[in-house]
């Protein structure tokens, strides 16, 4: 017997997955909003590595403003520079797209999942889906020149 939408509680809905969508090196960036557990202003951790850092890609020239997202997980937190604007949204599960076979192979490396593509006021745009969880870790000392 399946359990209701009750039983199962509104964060386990199977039509769509809460994400987390902001910017850095360029790109259109989502992760899942379950691994994020808040947004701080740059001023708490100024050195924290970007996320264009995280991905080995680089910073555009005039970075956009930027925010930190704090990722969680059960055994660590850590915070990571993105770029403005974040967004809190809902993606259809049907608008997921696995990953090209040659990216997949590589997957593990940068922690990308998923793409979909989203519509804009600008049109359509190609968002990549990150794992937080998996992202490379950076050495980084908070307060301290790198």
């Amino acid at each position: 017997m399946r359990p209701s939408e009750s039983e199962r509680g509104p964060s386990l809905t199977l039509e769509s997955i809460a994400l987390v969508r902001c910017k850095s090196a360029g790109l259109c960036l989502a992760l899942e909003a379950a691994k994020i557990g808040a947004m701080h202003d740059l001023t708490e951790d100024p050195t924290a590595p970007s996320l264009a850092d995280l991905l080995q890609q680089p910073e555009s020239p005039e970075p956009p403003r930027q925010r930190l997202l704090e990722i969680r997980h059960p055994d660590w937190r850590r915070l990571v520079r993105v770029g403005e604007p974040v967004i809190h949204f809902e993606l259809p599960v049907r608008a997921l797209q696995p990953c090209p076979p040659l990216l997949a192979a590589r997957q593990c490396a940068n922690g990308v999942r998923a793409l979909a593509w989203i519509e804009e006021p600008s049109g359509v745009r190609l968002l990549i889906i990150l794992d937080a969880w998996r992202l490379p870790v950076l050495e980084h000392r908070a307060g301290t020149d790198s």
